[in-house]
């Protein structure tokens, strides 16, 4: 047993300082784009089954371009965050062409994009981007505020 108490505070110590380490930097993606510039989410077909709206959907490329000039020649994990929507869970999930890495992200998290090492000025790839809502969906225009996140090691 007094192997296992002394573990116990090492572990926790060991907790806190990672989280310390922690610490997001907003990464600069103002030159990245979707095409089309602006989309309409679409209804999704009912189903027989649901006894409810199943929501919407819209699929969107996004030329992904974020400046790392900061940070060439670091080592850390890059993250594509999107905020809590005030009216409506928003669900993305992505293809990428191989720089960045695929994914799904709900609102109000987080999800890893890229790890390793930043080589160059910019990290460049292409998302095909499907966006899920709730039927709960409102408003004829919206925008949805993703932005990119570096966790330096």
């Amino acid at each position: 047993m007094k192997g296992r108490s002394r573990s116990v505070p090492a572990l926790l110590a060991l907790l806190v300082t990672s989280s310390v380490w922690a610490n997001p930097h907003r990464l600069d993606d103002s030159l990245s784009h979707t095409v089309p510039p602006n989309l309409q989410m679409e209804w999704l077909p009912l189903e027989a089954s649901r006894s409810q709206a199943p929501g919407m959907e819209a699929w969107v490329v996004v030329n992904v371009r974020i400046d790392t000039r900061e940070w060439v020649g670091r080592s850390g994990r890059v993250y594509m965050a999107l905020p809590r929507d005030e009216a409506s869970t928003i669900e993305a999930v992505w293809t990428t062409q191989g720089r960045m890495q695929p994914g799904r992200l709900v609102s109000g998290d987080r999800t890893l994009v890229y790890a390793g090492t930043i080589r160059g000025a910019t990290l460049e790839d292409q998302f095909k981007v499907r966006l899920r809502s709730n039927p709960d969906w409102q408003g004829r225009s919206r925008r949805l505020n993703f932005h990119f996140e570096f966790d330096a090691d």
